[in-house]
């Protein structure tokens, strides 16, 4: 007799086991299930992580090659028109700067095309980005093109209609 007053089976043990047995083999399955979801979490938000790295680690080169594009664009307008085929340039391996550099990651090409006209050229300028897995230069690049224009002075543009004695 146990102390409420009931009377005790001699079975009541044996099954009260039984279901601690089943219980702890189930706990154990929800653990591994659970655990394994965890790990499909844990495994998506890596990759994720790693996408944006890669895409970050992208957009980055390309702000860095459009500037070394740049760059060369407002070097070479500091000098005159009549030196601007000394800057043509092909596949020049430059650094991150634009300096160039045998071991850099970007490539750049400088063309100086004719427009037509004698005080007007296109300038072109397109810097590749080397790609880090093949380490070749496949399809990235940016590529930036201006105008660069002679400026006439007064005595050499004729028939301006406008001199010194008229303008007053």
């Amino acid at each position: 007799m146990t102390k409420n007053g009931h009377f005790k089976s001699q079975w009541a043990g044996s099954r009260s086991r039984r279901n601690r047995k089943r219980c702890a083999g189930s706990s154990i399955v929800e653990t591994l299930m659970a655990l394994s979801v965890f790990a499909l979490f844990i495994g998506g938000g890596a990759q994720l992580m790693v996408a944006h790295r890669q895409m970050s680690d992208m957009a980055r080169a390309h702000y860095v090659a459009a500037n070394i594009a740049k760059n060369r664009i407002e070097l070479i307008r500091t000098y005159g028109f009549a030196e601007l085929s000394n800057f043509s340039e092909e596949d020049v391996l430059v650094d991150p700067s634009g300096y160039p550099n045998t071991s850099g990651n970007y490539r750049r090409s400088t063309e100086i095309l004719s427009t037509g006209k004698d005080n007007l050229a296109e300038l072109v300028v397109m810097v590749e980005i080397r790609d880090r897995k093949t380490l070749g230069f496949e399809g990235r690049n940016e590529t930036i093109r201006t105008y660069v224009a002679d400026y006439l002075s007064e005595e050499s543009s004729v028939g301006s209609g406008v001199t010194a004695d008229s303008a007053s």
